[in-house]
């Protein structure tokens, strides 16, 4: 698999844009905009993942103190339940092997109508030898769950560090934990 860093080749752009438009609702992504600017941060990386010159999927990792935290990761519609994300999640495991990682996926809960998806999603990642973070966080209005590989779980005071080491001051307003 190969594996292309934005910051070194941002013509990947149309290929990660055109996923991360389709594969994430509007109220759970920034603005395209804001989203290739931030990863042009320092602490903020961008990788495309392409099989044989075809575009599979792409990763967007913030990097906070000792924590990596998994911001988006798509794999392509037609790409899916085909072992990519477990490959790519290797891939980033072995990257940042010494860093606790971590990432967030919506709530699962009986009222929400995707519920499904929502289970599906969750069990990929614990599959993959995530576990619980015990941390709920509202962001934008949406109901999350954290979960974590590595030595520590990741504090909510860390979590909105790493957020406002990409966004600003501003995020202590728009992101809460749920208690």
């Amino acid at each position: 698999m190969k594996i292309v860093n934005y910051k070194e080749n941002p013509q990947i752009r149309k290929d990660v844009q055109r996923l991360y438009v389709s594969a994430f609702p509007r109220e759970e992504r920034p603005p395209v905009n804001m989203f290739f600017k931030t990863v042009k941060l320092p602490n903020d990386d961008l990788f495309g993942f392409y099989e044989n010159e075809i575009f599979i999927g792409f990763a967007n990792v913030i990097l906070y103190k000792d924590i990596c935290y998994l911001f988006f990761f798509a794999i392509t519609q037609e790409n899916r339940s085909k072992g990519y994300g477990t490959k790519i999640l290797q891939i980033i495991k072995e990257m940042y092997k010494d860093k606790v990682l971590t990432l967030c996926y919506e709530e699962i809960d009986d009222k929400y109508k995707d519920i499904e998806l929502r289970k599906r999603r969750k069990n990929f990642y614990y599959r993959n030898g995530f576990k619980d973070n015990e941390m709920k966080t509202c962001e934008y209005g949406v109901n999350y769950e954290t979960c974590y590989i590595g030595n520590h779980k990741v504090n909510f005071e860390d979590y909105l560090g790493l957020y406002r080491s990409v966004f600003g001051d501003r995020v202590k307003t728009i992101i809460k934990e749920i208690k």
